[in-house]
């Protein structure tokens, strides 16, 4: 679950249809052919969970000077602050993937980095 850590901005939302599958809350998602998919590239990130099919989606939009927190998806051993890692297909998750990384990290919340670990980070 991608979560949003600080912002300095007025939290706001914006609706968006949903597509045919169902999106809990806390998933990175972006518009395909006008509706919510996850994403591992997201623009948004949903602040409920969304059924199949259902209107008016309460998405909060990614600012690349917010912090965001999320887990690891499999052991980060690997990786330092400052390594940019992609997003998990699902788009609730961050890899340990660093090749075209999306998600710059800016704290290990548990300085074991193992898989599910928490990790505070922002998009860039």
């Amino acid at each position: 679950m991608i979560k949003l850590y600080k912002t300095q901005h007025e939290y706001d939302t914006t609706e968006f249809d949903n597509g045919s599958t169902a999106i809990d809350a806390g998933v990175g998602v972006d518009l395909s052919s006008g509706k919510l998919a996850a994403s591992t590239t997201p623009k948004y990130v949903t602040l409920q969970p969304c059924k199949a099919n259902e209107t008016r989606c309460l998405v909060h939009e990614i600012r690349k000077d917010e912090l965001y927190s999320t887990t690891l998806s499999a052991s980060g051993a690997s990786l330092n602050v400052g390594d940019a890692v992609t997003i998990a297909s699902g788009g609730k998750q961050a890899t340990a993937t660093t090749t075209n990384g999306i998600f710059k990290i800016e704290e290990f919340k548990d300085a074991t980095k193992a898989k599910d670990s928490v990790v505070v980070g922002r998009f860039i």
